[in-house]
């Protein structure tokens, strides 16, 4: 089975989301209400009434921003079975995490204004709550920044690579799945467009429309491709913001300027990485050295000493370093490092020293020079 590689990261909040939070009731009970605020907004969830195990919660959103708004969204986490909803439409459920929607007739929300819809939820083993967190989607008519769109194209990615993977594990290779059009509507010349208003047939499409609605705003498109990257075949997203004609890109992300419906990896990489990406980059690139040293091991007798002095980190163990680049062909551990960061660390340097002991430790270096992580931190200013 091919192995699509997903980049899991935390829900980051843009310019068009606002996240609000506060701690969580224990049960649902009629009467009972909470609060949340954020930039942008305020939210007033209310419990109308609950009995026999079903509830229906009133939501009432205020715009605190400055610009009228032209459609909204809620994503929050609920953990019974939404039944029925009112002033609202379901945008998506995936059992754990649902988005509703404006209706088409409550879109429109002008500054201090409120707009109020609800929902009933049954909830079947007494765990039903107020949700810890929301977020609220405004659709303030606006572009989106080169970082916006990269962004977009990774979570796409993402749910690309989770449609991918459910097609495989019933049997269908990649090639099939494009053939027989997982992705009808994104694999298109001219992309597919994406918002909280589009729906799509296509289960790939569709994944990938409720991952760039959460990421992107106003005009978008988005392109889903095949590519091959040192003969892996893989899949590429990119995101186009239509007012400017900005692309964003996933992997390699673009300065906003790649080429649309091929994988650009000849745009300069505009990442910058912080603290703790290069530390998380030093821990990966040390598991993938010690994985590989243990092998070598186990099937060549070879020790850990022998194994770093036989070329196998011709680059890695130099100055240098090695630079993550997946564009790049490189043999030994030195490939298996670059395989496994490429996608998510390119443009760092690794560096895998080992001392007289034979302990390994692990250097890596962002993009610009300014940061430097290691692993085993506790080699930190030691050498």
């Amino acid at each position: 089975m091919k192995k699509f590689s997903k980049l899991v990261s935390g829900i980051t909040a843009l310019s068009l989301a606002w996240c609000l939070s506060l701690t969580a009731s224990a049960e649902l009970h009629t009467g009972d209400k909470m609060s949340y605020k954020g930039t942008g907004f305020r939210a007033r969830y209310e419990v109308t009434s609950s009995e026999n195990g079903v509830s229906t919660v009133k939501v009432t959103l205020m715009n605190t921003g400055r610009q009228k708004i032209g459609g909204w969204a809620v994503k929050f986490e609920n953990f019974g079975d939404i039944q029925g909803v009112k002033a609202c439409r379901m945008f998506s459920s995936d059992g754990v995490n649902s988005i509703l929607m404006n209706s088409s007739t409550n879109g429109s929300v002008a500054p201090n204004k409120t707009v109020s819809f609800s929902y009933t939820v049954s909830d079947k083993y007494g765990d039903c709550e107020f949700p810890e967190r929301i977020k609220v989607y405004s659709d303030i008519d606006r572009s989106n920044s080169v970082d916006d769109l990269n962004l977009a194209a990774k979570e796409c990615y993402n749910a690309a690579c989770d449609a991918l993977v459910d097609n495989e594990v019933a049997g269908m290779p990649i090639d099939a799945s494009f053939r027989e059009g997982l992705f009808a509507k994104s694999n298109s010349k001219d992309g597919m467009r994406t918002g909280f208003n589009y729906r799509y047939a296509a289960v790939g499409d569709s994944k990938v429309n409720i991952a760039a609605s959460q990421y992107s705003r106003g005009s978008v498109c988005v392109y889903t491709g095949r590519t091959t990257v040192n003969g892996e075949e893989t899949v590429f997203v990119q995101v186009k913001d239509l007012r400017t004609g900005r692309i964003g890109q996933y992997p390699h992300p673009t300065n906003g300027t790649a080429e649309w419906g091929t994988l650009d990896l000849s745009s300069p990489v505009t990442k910058v990485y912080s603290q703790k990406e290069v530390d998380s980059a030093a821990k990966s690139a040390y598991n993938v050295v010690m994985g590989y040293l243990s092998e070598v091991e186990a099937n060549e007798g070879m020790s850990a000493s022998e194994c770093y002095s036989s070329g196998a980190f011709a680059e890695s163990s130099t100055a240098a370093g090695l630079k993550i680049d997946p564009k790049a062909v490189y043999d030994g551990c030195d490939k298996h490092i670059n395989d496994v960061l490429k996608y998510e660390y390119e443009g760092m340097t690794i560096n895998v020293m080992m001392t007289a002991a034979g302990e390994v430790i692990v250097d890596a270096k962002a993009n610009d020079g300014t940061m430097v992580g290691q692993y085993p931190l506790a080699f930190h200013n030691t050498i």
